[in-house]
């Protein structure tokens, strides 16, 4: 049997680690949208834990970590998507109140659940859906920065954007099903380019920050 929990804290600690130098932008300009970025995180590294304790130590907590996985799948690439759109077009709601970002994820979680609750789409389909319009929003910033840049200097669009092209790629060619990768548990391979792609997410910290503006 694959030991998942050690993959599980690796991957909760990177999340937490970035969420860490998002909280930490004392300078910010966009504190809402910097908020949403951290909130997707903490998402991931809370499911992760849990994941950790449930393969690790005790199979009990088996339905809350399925529960926390669904709502990870449901918002956390959605509101990172949204933090970085918020901050590269300069939105001027949230610059130094929480308020708006408390809205949106409120926002984010309701229509995520209801409409998995509804019946329109299964709970798969919304992971889907939010996931993947959270990564366009990723690469989209990515991309502007790279044909336009007004607060990123090179490689850091690219490097940006690799992270969402990357959790993608894992997503569709990687996933979580039984066939191994290279001897290891595909679940182990998922969990570990995700950790590994979201440090590309301190390349987008300067969207963030007050002296990092190129053309202001």
């Amino acid at each position: 049997m694959d030991s998942l929990w050690p993959i599980d804290i690796l991957l909760s600690l990177a999340a937490l680690l970035i969420a860490n130098q998002y909280w930490r932008l004392g300078n910010t300009r966009y504190l809402s949208a910097a908020l949403l970025v951290m909130a997707g995180l903490l998402l991931i590294a809370v499911c992760a834990l849990v994941g950790a304790y449930r393969y690790g130590i005790d199979p009990g907590v088996t339905q809350l970590h399925r529960a926390l996985l669904q709502l990870s799948g449901f918002s956390s690439l959605l509101l990172i998507g949204i933090g970085l759109v918020w901050a590269r077009f300069g939105i001027g709601l949230g610059q130094s109140t929480r308020g708006p970002a408390y809205a949106v994820l409120v926002l984010v979680l309701a229509s995520s659940i209801g409409i998995s609750e509804s019946g329109s789409l299964s709970p798969q389909e919304v992971t889907e859906v939010f996931s993947a319009l959270g990564l366009l929003l990723w690469l989209g910033v990515a991309m502007m920065e790279l044909m336009s840049p007004r607060r990123l200097s090179p490689p850091g669009p690219l490097l940006l954007g690799a992270g969402a092209v990357v959790i993608a790629m894992d997503g569709l060619f990687v996933g979580t099903g039984a066939p191994r990768v290279l001897g290891l548990a595909r679940t182990n391979w998922f969990h570990l380019l995700l950790g590994l792609s979201l440090f590309s997410l301190l390349a987008a910290r300067p969207l963030f920050e007050r002296d990092k503006c190129l053309h202001e």
